[in-house]
């Protein structure tokens, strides 16, 4: 199933209304579509790059109208009124990805397309988690307390970010440009998938826990024992699959794989798919809660009242509290495992 985008977003959009996260939204919708023919990953990674440029320039300056078929909706009050969210139909974006594919393959390169490339730094200071989408499409979701540092544009040859605190990766597939974080002396290497990075200041280690694909992990200037157990070339540092995790111990200047993940809050980031029909906001906590092996909750009445229809497909659950976060009117703040949710309304 294509990624879902509510209509009266779009509509902001184009009204010029949107925020910066609003934004980045949008551009992650546009992202999530796979074509069937003329498929864009057949491109080479800087035609690919400029695809990318050219059907986001377009949007925002030719789209006008949309039509959905899917509905997202929060039951506001016990009398059973809906507030209804429409979803645009994959069909529409599949229409447009074919028209401006056209269009980029008529068009010469030229630089109008290209942004600089200027260094961006993210700092999460509130007490939810944010996400950013970086120029290759690859979403990062930063922790409360940290910080992000990547430039506007990758280079062509690599994809480099450096990372304080906390942050989850979900790396876009670019065999051509390897991507790479950062943390201190720890610097993590990935083509693409998906993982937790922990590397706050004040820690004695830094943790790279791998939910999909393959991860390397290795320490600057750190060579290779002889005999080392799970270690690979001179250099290469440790090599992580699904479910293993590099730990990193500052004061020794040491780095070590263990097989297996026992941090129960890593599940939250694991995909699932969860499907609600006008279900009470408390039935919707203890789904989630059971799903993602967290603690989700509310002292709020406004939103313990509420019902909710929604069909959450393959995604997490931080992306999720930020669709409960919209349709609720609501704010939430984390800790640990711990989701507590606050309205808005006064």
């Amino acid at each position: 199933m294509k990624k879902k985008l509510p209509a009266e977003l779009l509509e902001k959009f184009f009204a010029g209304n949107c925020d910066e996260h609003e934004k980045d939204m949008i551009l992650a919708w546009y992202e999530s579509f796979e074509l069937d023919r003329d498929d864009v990953t057949e491109l080479s990674a800087r035609e690919q790059e400029l695809f990318k440029m050219l059907m986001w320039q377009n949007i925002n300056s030719n789209i006008n109208a949309a039509e959905g078929d899917e509905v997202v909706s929060i039951n506001r009050n016990r009398a059973g009124k809906f507030k209804t969210m429409l979803y645009w139909l994959s069909g529409v974006a599949a229409v447009l990805i074919a028209v401006f594919f056209i269009k980029l393959k008529q068009q010469p390169v030229n630089n109008t397309l290209q942004a600089t490339n200027t260094q961006q730094v993210f700092s999460n200071t509130t007490n939810a988690i944010k996400d950013i989408i970086l120029s290759d499409g690859s979403r990062v979701w930063v922790s409360p307390g940290s910080t992000l540092t990547y430039t506007k544009t990758f280079e062509k040859h690599s994809r480099k970010v450096s990372l304080t605190g906390e942050a989850f990766f979900e790396v876009t597939k670019d065999h051509s440009r390897p991507f790479s974080i950062s943390t201190g002396n720890v610097i993590t290497k990935v083509w693409g998938t998906s993982f937790r990075i922990r590397a706050y200041a004040a820690d004695k280690t830094t943790q790279v826990d791998v939910v999909t694909g393959k991860v390397s992990v290795s320490v600057a200037g750190q060579q290779t024992k002889p005999g080392a157990n799970n270690m690979l070339a001179a250099g290469d540092g440790v090599m992580l699959l699904p479910n293993q995790e590099a730990v990193y111990d500052k004061a020794a200047d040491d780095l070590k794989k263990n097989m297996e993940i026992k941090d129960a809050s890593l599940g939250m980031w694991k995909k699932a798919s969860l499907s609600f029909n006008n279900t009470p906001i408390s039935e919707v906590f203890k789904a989630l809660n059971k799903s993602f092996n967290v603690n989700i909750s509310s002292k709020d009445d406004s939103i313990n009242t509420d019902f909710l229809k929604a069909d959450f497909t393959n995604e997490n659950l931080p992306a999720i509290m930020e669709i409960l976060k919209k349709t609720l009117n609501a704010t939430y703040s984390v800790n640990g495992n711990s989701f507590v949710m606050e309205s808005n309304k006064q």
